[in-house]
């Protein structure tokens, strides 16, 4: 069967399985299958909202031996736009109130971070941007990526823990949290990238096995896989940027424009009820400016707004105009909310 939507989802048994965790066969099928097919994961992630949302009948419910079937009926009758309180109609009042509650903590305690990170793999997360827009991702750690349209990036599960790992297929840029102790690798395909605290851009692609690292600030290394071993081939230092290909040796460094590098950063930024600090974080990386605020009160304050190559000005321009306040350089790139 094709999976071409969320409903092809929901109306696989196996999948409702997956999702509920009620078979191990069908867990391990899935988890494999969302693995090795990328591109269903946003009909996954959609599909798999769907049977959350309506777990909560399934709570209510769960002393029924019917339960689950009841789920699934309700689930072969729903839509994208199906509303949870049709289904729970017919839940005794005083054990909904329970399984609500107990529900929402579970939610709670369980809950990941809702921006494009999946649930489907056991070994990783994924972040993936979209065919028309970039996405900005806020790490754990205090990194920050942006990724190109149509990149995808996995996160190892281990993240943190001995150092800091995961996969890139297309072109990110990645401003990386200092942490000596747990070092951050970017493996693409037979290479991988590793800094500690830095900021830099990688084009890879993967089944061409090729390779372009741009380094903005700090130190990368870059190695390649000989076998079980990975092979020192390269050290960049600020502004140098190297290439590699399949049938291409090392390549001598090159120095490469951190103006053209600026203007590729900034040519799209998209704010969604963001926090201002989350905000003011994003411009100083986006346009290296160092941001100062003199009231604390900014603080509370969330933006919307969508920025096409415009002018830090510009930008700084609409915010202030938003929060009702204003800015000014002390130089060129240093700004003031007052």
């Amino acid at each position: 069967m094709e999976f071409n939507s969320s409903d092809d989802f929901i109306t696989d048994e196996s999948f409702v399985d997956y999702c509920l965790n009620i078979n191990e066969a069908h867990t391990a099928f899935w988890k494999e299958y969302a693995i090795n097919n990328p591109d269903k994961l946003i009909y996954m992630e959609e599909a798999a909202d769907r049977i959350e949302n309506l777990q909560l009948l399934l709570l209510a419910e769960k002393l029924k031996p019917q339960a689950v079937a009841s789920l699934r009926r309700n689930l072969s009758k729903s839509s994208a736009k199906t509303y949870l309180w049709k289904y729970m109609l017919p839940a005794a009042a005083a054990l909904l109130v329970l399984t609500a509650v107990t529900f929402i903590f579970y939610r709670l305690q369980n809950r990941t971070n809702d921006s494009g990170l999946a649930r489907f793999s056991s070994h990783k997360y994924f972040y993936q941007a979209g065919a028309s827009q970039r996405k900005a991702i806020n790490l754990w750690d205090g990194s920050f990526v942006i990724l190109e349209k149509n990149a995808q990036l996995y996160i190892d599960s281990t993240f943190g823990q001995a150092d800091r790992s995961m996969h890139l297929s297309g072109v990110a840029y990645f401003k990386v949290a200092k942490d000596k102790t747990h070092p951050f690798k970017v493996y693409t395909g037979d290479y991988v990238t590793t800094a500690v605290g830095t900021a830099f851009r990688l084009e890879a692609n993967n089944s061409r096995k090729k390779l372009k690292v741009e380094l903005e600030e700090g130190k990368v290394t870059i190695a390649k896989r000989k076998g079980k071993l990975w092979n020192l081939i390269a050290t960049l230092n600020p502004k140098e940027s190297v290439s590699f290909g399949d049938r291409l040796k090392l390549l001598q460094t090159e120095r490469f424009s951190l103006r053209n590098f600026n203007n590729w950063k900034a040519q799209e930024i998209i704010f969604k009820d963001a926090p201002l600090k989350e905000v003011l974080l994003q411009l100083e990386i986006y346009y290296n400016v160092a941001i100062d605020v003199e009231e604390s009160d900014v603080g509370k304050e969330t933006f919307n707004g969508t920025f096409r190559h415009d002018s830090i000005k510009s930008v700084m321009d609409m915010l202030c105009f938003s929060v009702n306040k204003h800015y000014r350089f002390t130089d060129p790139n240093h700004i003031v909310i007052y």
